[in-house]
């Protein structure tokens, strides 16, 4: 096996563990959100900070499985546009996209990266009824958009591959 293709099984297996982590956190926070809920109307009692770790958690779900919903093609996408499209514009345009796509995810990768080392630095506290570090919040986005940016970059080149080798056959 070459060391590009050993690269790709690791990166995959990482979209995948993402994907995984996100649903466990997903079954979570319906646990959490049905025990508060029951705290309220069937004890009479609340709990405190389970919505702000429900919303911590939903960063995480929408962040650990971007990249693998990108790789599975499921996305939102304009459905009529596209399908009104030649083949040969469609792959353009998907691969136009995606390194517009990666090129935003890489951007936002860099600046929660700065965000996340500068807030985890100087100790920056969410004021809210559970006093976490903002890291916590923060840190899985520079991660979350790095994945979704190399997943954009491997989609664009596909698609770029795929018109390459179309126009190859037309010759």
């Amino acid at each position: 096996m070459t060391a590009g293709k050993k690269i790709v099984r690791i990166f995959d297996s990482l979209l995948d563990a993402g994907a995984a982590l996100s649903g466990a956190l997903l079954v979570a926070v319906m646990l959490l959100t049905s025990i508060k809920v029951f705290f309220r109307y069937g004890l009479r009692e609340g709990l405190m900070g389970v919505d702000q770790i429900s919303g911590t958690l939903l960063v995480y779900i929408a962040f650990l499985g971007a990249a693998w919903v990108l790789r599975r093609e499921e996305h939102v996408t304009i459905d009529l546009l596209v399908t009104r499209l030649g083949p040969t514009t469609r792959r353009w345009m998907t691969c136009v996209n995606s390194v517009i796509g990666a090129l935003i995810c890489l951007v936002v990768a860099y600046y929660g990266s700065i965000e996340s080392v500068t807030s985890w630095q100087r100790g920056i506290l969410i004021p809210a009824e559970i006093e976490i570090p903002r890291v916590i919040n923060l840190g899985v986005i520079p991660l979350g958009a790095l994945l979704l940016s190399l997943q954009f970059m491997r989609r664009a080149r596909r698609a770029f591959d795929n018109g390459a080798s179309a126009a190859g056959q037309h010759d």
